[in-house]
């Protein structure tokens, strides 16, 4: 730590670089706290000054005597007026008395058996583990780990019942980074307390301008900073450079000649001798009186005086899909699609209820009770690929249903007309061996998921049938259908027939052919590859050699369909996006598979609705479930910011992987690597764009799968075809020019492993509002759970051609891939003679104030996203969660939000009951049904209060209103319904 700096309370310190007020930070005695925007929280790290600090703490802090650095929002959190209450400290040695412990627990929110259970003298909550001797606490475990002190706060959900905020219970000085940003309420709370501004805003205060005069940003010049280092430290000053990354640090000593250079853990200045410490600051700054000059890697390569940060992260959790946003595009049975604007609360007959308002063609608007929300289907339609608005009654909506309807007919038809002509087909078995099957499963290093499982036991299932195979194995980047093509394979192979596996790139041959040949090693396979790399006699001597059956395995490109190519007895066809062919390589495909059991791999994530409706007519497997071990990808979207793209490329070198880098502009692309060199020298690029003959592109690509760069700048060709382990991060440019199609297929890139992966989504400070929402589209949904939607979208975009046929292209665009899928469902049904169940919805119109109330849940998205999820709800378990999730988040529902509850419960015992419609009128409750007789428990029925009456026309039953409350109205034909069959 340098000499001690007096620090100048109560005054604005205008111009000071990060890293110097992380400097100031430091020197400040303890307590004190340093308030900043969310995203700078992380660069007031202070253990390279040797000062330890808490970002972000909570109760578990409370009364130590540290230096605190909270984000805005995190400093006006409620807080306990009285924080020893709703903590406790645990210490190795102490005596905690049984039921003094256990009752502090439940009052600090914690339920036995629900939250911690107690066997003998253990005691385990969640990741804790105490283990006591008598009443003295023996032992203590935090995940595993020995601990000899533990602070435990309250349960999180309890902070309704507190009144205070967290800034009020953190004493000492307060350091004030960019305070405009802070909320106006933060003033009153700190008024009194020592202060010093690093920025304007709040109340003013005195300026002081510090000699601490800053530098110009490098550029990544580091000739320049050579120079500059080498006049300081003969003029006798210390250096420090606060590095981020160990690379960066080799670099530089390299580079450096002739500089005194040496390495510590935390901030020592020596006179002529440059120092790296490892630290996380920004900027750059000389002080002069200590004559001593602070530098940071970011400084060095910053390209300007402003850093723009990340403006959303998202990607950790899989997000809700029932969230409902404005914008979004809903289908309405009878009038169509219609655009969602938002909630509109309306009272009417004294009931307050919540209205989605739906824009239409023209002027139309469409006023619906939420309640209603469960008749509505989402057409994944963007505002920047919008689908046509319906027009309110035009009739335009039944004639596009009626023209999709006849085509799903036509469809089922053709389907089944194959169906049958295929299964009279002759081909041959390939029957299960128990001696050698087992053998290639022995070399998988994983367990097979349940979908994998299923698409393996379906396709061996065909091989054993005397009939020509035709399957589709549908699965999203990496989730296992190549292992059941090899396994396929394999069951071919050791009945003594060959398999050919095409493929549509070179690189992506020499993928699966080191996947076949490394599995099958040890087995007696004979596996090649024949591709552009191959030379012309190897070729040669591969044709003869496949024609006289001495290769039992070839994968290849499109050089597989050479007429003068021959088979000695090939069994099986492995086809891998089929829809990347030309029409002229297609049909040599169908002439190839006439005979043979053929196998399409797709990449095209195939919705479930339209899975289940296909299935039993054309041959199909889908993979949903991810690799045990996959995670979501990390998604951020921010403006470009040269600081940010070093930093994310750097991240991904230092734990040894790779990254694509997407610049979309062929013309620019040289100038963008040697950008890109200057800002990170310490990455190999190589480049590859669409107008490299298709030879040099290959080349480069697999000299990146090699480890021959680090970093792959290349336009939007990397979209599909590569499958690259290492490569964990990428980096795409101007994600605003780029449709959902394409960025959900470029950020498949990566991701395909255990390891964590990102994707960074830059566009321009300002967006068009299409853009923003495609951008959020992207970054919201995970490719792990809420895919649906996306490859829902993905299918609108890019045609279904490769699973349904081009032509039904347009009526999925009149009428959405749902609704056509479900009048698909019903054509194929009603050919085969089955009887469909028809989908149930509930008339329910009582009048009753039922809602999410803003004073309950102040966020309209919040509020949408709960309405999206309990139209979903499709038990009284889902209902139950979404109410446990209020409370715990919301605190004790108010009447409105009970009755919203009660009447969501209420729909889906009705839908489960037959029940038609459930209305009142002046007089009465009605409840009908839709058939007759009703089988019902009379007796039971009788000892109701108030006593049902049946009616037959219509079928069902009323219940006198006189003496019920509204609020009653849900519980009373509940009561009833339950004695109903």
């Amino acid at each position: 730590m340098p000499q001690t700096i007096s620090l100048p309370y109560n005054h604005y310190l205008p111009g000071l670089p990060q890293v110097a007020r992380a400097l100031l930070f430091a020197q400040a005695p303890a307590p004190a706290v340093l308030l900043a925007p969310p995203e700078r929280v992380p660069l007031y790290t202070l253990g390279p000054f040797g000062r330890t600090v808490y970002l972000n703490p909570g109760l578990e802090a409370h009364g130590e005597k540290a230096l605190f650095v909270f984000s805005y929002d995190e400093a006006m959190e409620a807080f306990p007026e009285d924080p020893s209450a709703w903590r406790l400290v645990l210490e190795v040695g102490q005596r905690y008395l049984r039921s003094e412990l256990l009752d502090r627990l439940y009052r600090m929110g914690y339920l036995r058996e629900e939250d911690f259970k107690v066997q003998g003298d253990v005691l385990e909550l969640e990741n804790l583990r105490l283990e006591f001797f008598g009443d003295e606490l023996e032992a203590l475990r935090v995940e595993g780990k020995p601990q000899t002190r533990w602070v435990l706060a309250a349960k999180p959900g309890k902070a309704e019942t507190w009144t205070g905020r967290k800034i009020e219970h953190f004493p000492g000085p307060v350091f004030l980074d960019t305070p405009a940003l802070a909320p106006a309420e933060l003033w009153k709370l700190i008024e009194g307390r020592d202060r010093i501004a690093f920025g304007l805003g709040g109340p003013e205060l005195g300026v002081m301008p510090m000699d601490w005069p800053s530098l110009p940003p490098y550029r990544a010049r580091v000739s320049q900073l050579q120079a500059d280092l080498q006049g300081w430290l003969e003029a006798g000053y210390a250096a420090v450079f606060f590095y981020r990354h160990p690379k960066s640090r080799d670099y530089l000593r390299r580079k450096l000649e002739g500089v005194s250079v040496r390495s510590a853990a935390q901030l020592e200045a020596h006179p002529g001798l440059l120092t790296f410490v490892p630290g996380p600051y920004e900027g750059a700054f000389l002080d002069p009186d200590r004559r001593t000059v602070y530098l940071t890697e970011p400084h060095l390569y910053a390209f300007g005086a402003g850093g723009a940060r990340i403006k959303k992260v998202v990607g950790g959790d899989v997000q809700d899909v029932g969230a409902l946003e404005p914008g979004d595009y809903l289908i309405h049975p009878e009038h169509g699609i219609g655009q969602f604007l938002g909630l509109e609360p309306r009272e009417v007959l004294g009931a307050k209820r919540d209205y989605l308002i739906l824009q239409y063609a023209g002027e139309g608007k469409l006023y619906l009770p939420v309640e209603q929300l469960p008749l509505l289907k989402r057409h994944p339609g963007t505002t920047d690929d919008p689908p046509r608005l319906s027009s309110l009654g035009k009739g335009e909506w039944k004639r596009a249903r009626e023209k999709a309807q006849k085509d799903a007919e036509e469809l089922a038809a053709r389907l089944i007309v194959l169906h049958a002509k295929r299964a009279a087909t002759p081909g041959r078995a390939f029957a299960p061996n128990p001696e050698l099957d087992p053998l290639v499963e022995q070399n998988f290093p994983h367990t097979l998921t349940p979908d994998q499982e299923k698409a393996l036991e379906e396709t061996l299932r065909d091989l054993e049938r005397p009939h020509p195979m035709d399957r589709l194995i549908s699965g999203d980047v990496g989730f296992g259908k190549t292992e059941v093509a090899l396994r396929a394979a394999w069951r071919v192979v050791a009945h003594g027939a060959q398999v050919a596996m095409l493929v549509p790139t070179t690189l992506l041959a020499e993928q699966h052919y080191q996947t076949f040949k490394s599995r099958l090693a040890g087995l007696p396979v004979r596996v090649a590859v024949l591709s552009r790399f191959t030379s012309d006699a190897e070729a040669s001597a591969l044709k003869k050699s496949l024609a006289e059956g001495k290769t039992d395995v070839v994968v290849g490109t499109h050089a597989l369909l050479s007429p003068d190519l021959r088979f000695k007895d090939l069994g099986l066809l492995i086809v891998d996006e089929e829809h990347r062919f030309g029409v002229g390589q297609k049909e040599r495909i169908r002439e190839l598979r006439e005979a043979v059991d053929t196998l399409y791999l797709s990449a095209t994530p195939i919705p479930r609705t339209l899975y289940s409706a296909l299935v039993g007519l054309r041959d199909m497997s889908s993979i949903q479930t991810p690799p045990p071990g996959r995670k979501p990808i990390q998604t951020y979207l921010a403006p470009y910011d040269p600081g940010l793209v070093r930093e994310a490329l750097m991240n991904e070198l230092e734990r040894e992987g790779k990254v694509f880098y997407v610049h979309d502009r062929v013309a620019t692309i040289e100038a963008r690597r040697r950008y890109l060199e200057a800002l990170v020298p310490e990455v190999r690029i190589g480049v590859v764009h669409g107008q490299m003959p298709e030879g040099q592109i290959e080349e480069v690509m697999l000299a990146f799968a090699e480890g021959a760069f680090d970093v792959l700048l290349a336009t939007t060709i990397i979209e599909s075809g590569l499958d690259i382990p290492e490569a964990n991060t990428i980096v795409i440019e101007r994600a605003d020019r780029l449709g959902l199609a394409a960025l959900y297929q470029l950020r498949g890139r990566v991701g395909r492993r255990d390891k964590e992966a990102y994707a960074y989504l830059f566009h321009p400070p300002r967006l068009t509002e299409a853009a923003e929402r495609r951008l959020s589209a992207i970054a919201d949904l995970s490719d792990l759970g809420s895919g649906h939607l996306l490859a829902e979208k993905d299918m609108e975009i890019r045609g279904v051609g490769n699973i349904l046929g081009p032509e039904q292209h347009g009526h999925i665009r009149a009428v959405s891939i749902e609704v056509y899928t479900e009048l698909l469902a019903e054509a194929i049904a009603k050919l085969k003679g089955e009887v469909k169940e028809p989908e149930r919805h509930v008339t329910l119109d009582l009048q009753v104030s039922a809602r999410l109330t803003p004073e309950y849940v102040p966020s309209a998205e919040a509020r949408s996203r709960y309405y999206g999820r309990l139209a979903e709800s499709k038990s009284l378990a889902a209902v139950a969660r979404v109410g446990k999730e209020l409370r715990e988040r919301y605190g004790e529902p108010p009447a409105e939000v009970e009755n919203f509850l009660a009447l969501t419960r209420l729909r889906l015992l009705a839908e489960s009951k037959r029940v038609a419609s459930i209305t009142e009128d002046l007089t009465y409750l009605m409840v009908v049904f839709d058939h007759w007789p009703l089988d019902y428990d009379a007796k039971a029925l009788r000892e109701l209060t108030p006593r049902p009456e049946l009616i037959q026309h219509p079928p069902g039953f009323r219940i006198l209103k006189k003496g019920l409350k509204p609020e009653e109205y849900a519980r009373v034909v509940s009561d009833l319904l339950y004695l109903v069959d």
